[in-house]
């Protein structure tokens, strides 16, 4: 394992199509939700799960976007029991499960603006801590919550995504949102830089890290890649350190 620390372009269709392409089985334990399948919006897929501490006092919220191939009810406990225990609440929300095309990447950006103005409204009721939002995902979870994540609404502290930005080749238009005042940001990979055969390139994770430090704020991005040679390579093991280590500062 190695640490690294310091508007839809055209060519972005390369990277949704890729996701059409990725299917990963489910595996390992699934966290039971303290509430499920609770609406955010209209539509039918607009549903969310939440996974709440004990307690009543206000907690820092993760929002997790899952990969192609799955759903929102697949929040692992192999993460998951540790960032509740934590004190830290989940909200896993669902879109378009499988992005298969620009539309339905473009549905899954529209609908991340309704869930976290859900979010935002029902913050009192589910004791969330609304100055204390946590942006993430895995995989296909990366690209549909990259344009919130980089919005830089006052409320968004950290960014944390796992197998981030997959593709064939790295589109630079995704660096231009990362802005001076970007948030702390964490991207966790199973495989090395250069791999092939295998989509999830830490490199693109490695250019993200390059534009905060070319921007002064290297010191906010760290990347961990090549987890599977290691005895854990569950990439969102990380949620409870990230997020305790940004709301500490």
């Amino acid at each position: 394992m190695e640490y690294y620390r310091n508007r839809p372009a055209k060519e972005l269709l390369a990277f949704v199509c890729v996701l059409s392409l990725i299917s990963t089985a489910l595996v390992g334990e699934v966290k039971t939700p303290t509430h499920a399948k609770v609406s955010y919006g209209l539509e039918d897929r607009q549903w969310l799960n939440l996974y709440l501490p004990s307690g009543d006092e206000p907690t820092p919220v993760f929002i997790y976007a899952h990969h192609n191939g799955s759903t929102a009810d697949d929040v692992q406990s192999n993460w998951a029991d540790s960032t509740v225990a934590s004190g830290i609440a989940i909200v896993s929300w669902e879109s378009i499960a499988k992005v298969q095309g620009m539309a339905d990447y473009q549905t899954c950006l529209a609908d991340a603006k309704v869930m976290f103005a859900w979010v935002k409204e029902n913050a009192f009721s589910y004791n969330f801590d609304a100055d204390k939002i946590f942006i993430g995902g895995q995989s296909r979870g990366s690209f549909v919550s990259w344009e919130l994540a980089h919005s830089l609404d006052q409320s968004i502290v950290g960014i944390y995504m796992g197998q981030a930005l997959p593709g064939n080749s790295f589109n630079e238009r995704l660096l231009e949102p990362i802005a001076k005042n970007a948030p702390p940001i964490f991207l966790a990979y199973r495989k090395e830089p250069g791999v092939e055969g295998d989509i999830h390139d830490p490199a693109h994770g490695l250019r993200v890290i390059e534009r905060y430090k070319n921007l002064g704020i290297g010191d906010s991005a760290e990347l961990v890649h090549s987890l599977n040679g290691t005895s854990n390579n569950q990439v969102m093991q990380f949620v409870p350190k990230f997020v305790r280590s940004v709301v500490s500062n």
